[in-house]
């Protein structure tokens, strides 16, 4: 009997001290956390205010890294950048036909004579007894001992002689009048081939160029299909 009232008396104890020890447990009516804070004592002192050994600037000024002064931007803008540059001044090709030459300049704006340039060629070109003869490593010697009449030989040697004979190109006023026989000539109908008395011009289309599309570069390529490569 002593055994079981000692044992019930020590379980009563320990049901009031976890009864007391939930009760001092109890959860606090606010739902928030609470902070503490612990203020920091005032200064001892007044403030005051110190000299700045160093510039302000230094925190302002901008400085461009190395990413940003690497990266290329794009301009986006037209062809001439808004201003219109004319480098060609037509004025300044004018001839001033008031102004005289010296007879110094006057010679050397003369055109060259053929006639006298291969009278010139043909003096220095004199062989003489006492001075050897130039010989040159060619097959001139063996064309001297095969000289037989070759069609391209005679052709060189007609074109060579009307050449000489022409007497179009000789002076300045020459040059200019052959010049403006072409365009006479370009205007004149076509009527008839030149070589074929047959054959007749059907339609005559002018050799112009495309007005709305020239000054755009283009570029041709042809792709190869699928019967190219059977």
């Amino acid at each position: 009997m002593t055994l079981s009232q000692n044992g019930r008396a020590s379980d009563d104890k320990v049901d009031e001290y976890q009864q007391e020890r939930a009760k001092e447990l109890r959860p606090e009516s606010l739902l928030c956390r609470l902070k503490y804070k612990n203020a920091l004592p005032e200064l001892p002192f007044d403030p005051k205010f110190l000299a700045y050994p160093l510039e302000p600037s230094r925190f302002l000024q901008y400085v461009a890294t190395s990413l940003e002064r690497n990266y290329k931007h794009e301009l986006l803008t037209e062809t001439d950048v808004g201003v219109e540059v004319d480098l060609i001044d037509p004025d300044i090709f004018k001839i001033d036909k008031s102004v005289k030459l010296h007879p110094d300049d006057e010679r050397l704006l003369e055109d060259d004579n053929p006639a006298a340039i291969n009278a010139r060629k043909s003096r220095h070109q004199k062989s003489v007894s006492w001075l050897r003869r130039t010989e040159y490593i060619s097959t001139e010697l063996y064309n001297r001992w095969n000289k037989s009449d070759k069609v391209e030989s005679k052709l060189g040697y007609s074109v060579k002689r009307h050449l000489n004979e022409e007497i179009v190109y000789r002076d300045r006023e020459s040059q200019i009048a052959a010049i403006e026989a072409t365009f006479k000539a370009a205007k004149k109908p076509i009527v008839k081939h030149y070589s074929k008395p047959n054959v007749h011009a059907v339609e005559v289309l002018p050799v112009l160029p495309d007005f709305a599309l020239w000054r755009y570069p283009c570029a041709q390529v042809l792709v190869p299909t699928l019967d190219y490569f059977h």
